[in-house]
């Protein structure tokens, strides 16, 4: 036997006339790989200073280096191809926005999904697909994260309804990788929506890393992503009158007592970006060269740039 409230959702939906409703996910995300690569590769990288932002973009990074082939975490220019852990791509749950528009054009739903917490009468659903962290590897394990941060439109997908829509009938399944909850797909009662051709995004930044698992101290990883992740054993201080013997990158401290870093031509001193000349007190080197091996090297030679 049925009862009242039955009947009279039969005979809504009786009355119903079909439509097609779209959902969209727009805001900022993009596209996250995870991925593992050996201990000599990290090394290799770290100990020839190679930009690994570059080496990531750049698909003509590895033969101007002449980096080995076997030295390659992943072809040059293709980081999204390093992801034996895990690989996803949409918007983030915490900076992005649910709408549904019906065929009209009309928008029925508009919220913030981090104003949504999935447990409130009128909410859509949320669950958790997968966990991906670095320290799930194993300790000393390298861990490639890279990311190419973007902001549009991420999902848009058409629902095709005879009975009326009901927002608590959806779901929102997402990832969390490394601690960024990425929505991964989209359900309406039980059948998963389609996504088609909305997907339109601008990217905004990206960020490439090898993590050391089991390495965090103080809320730091032993990492690299660039030479600025090595720490160097620095010579004295020298004062303006003692030109350094090779060009490059050195700390300076200038004649307005600021410290930072600035190029020796070989004539003088200048910042990375223009050729306006550098009034400067003082300056300091690498004690080492940082391209050798440092087993047989006589760190007492002199002074190296950056």
């Amino acid at each position: 036997m049925t009862t009242e409230q039955e009947k009279q959702e039969l005979i809504e939906i009786l009355k119903f006339t079909p439509r097609t409703y779209t959902v969209h996910l727009w805001g900022y995300g993009g596209e996250w790989t995870m991925g593992t690569v050996s201990r000599e590769i990290y090394d290799y990288f770290k100990r020839h200073r190679l930009d690994l932002n570059e080496y990531a973009w750049d698909s003509d990074y590895a033969e101007a280096h002449d980096i080995p082939e076997d030295m390659q975490p992943f072809p040059s220019g293709s980081w999204y191809d390093c992801d034996d852990i895990c690989h996803e791509s949409g918007v983030d749950r915490s900076a992005g926005t649910l709408q549904i528009i019906d065929e009209n054009g009309e928008t029925v739903y508009q919220r913030s999904m981090d104003d949504i917490n999935g447990c409130e009468a009128g909410d859509p659903e949320f669950e958790g697909d997968g966990e991906y962290w670095i320290d799930e590897q194993d300790a000393g394990t390298v861990v490639f994260i890279g990311t190419s941060s973007e902001k549009g439109t991420f999902f848009e997908g058409a629902l095709d309804l005879t009975a009326p829509f009901d927002i608590t009938k959806l779901k929102l399944s997402y990832n969390e990788i490394d601690g960024n909850e990425i929505i991964a797909g989209v359900v309406y009662d039980g059948e998963d929506i389609e996504g088609h051709d909305g997907y339109s995004t601008t990217g905004k930044s990206s960020d490439f890393g090898f993590y050391i698992a089991g390495s965090q101290k103080n809320g730091k990883w032993e990492r690299y992503k660039d030479k600025d992740d090595i720490e160097y054993t620095l010579t004295e201080w020298f004062p303006s009158t003692v030109d350094p013997v090779r060009e490059g990158m050195y700390n300076v401290e200038t004649v307005e007592e600021r410290k930072y870093q600035a190029m020796w031509n070989g004539q003088f001193w200048h910042n990375d970006w223009n050729d306006e000349k550098l009034e400067i007190k003082q300056w300091q080197g690498i004690d080492h060269d940082p391209d050798a091996d440092l087993d047989n090297v006589d760190t007492t030679a002199g002074s190296w740039p950056f």
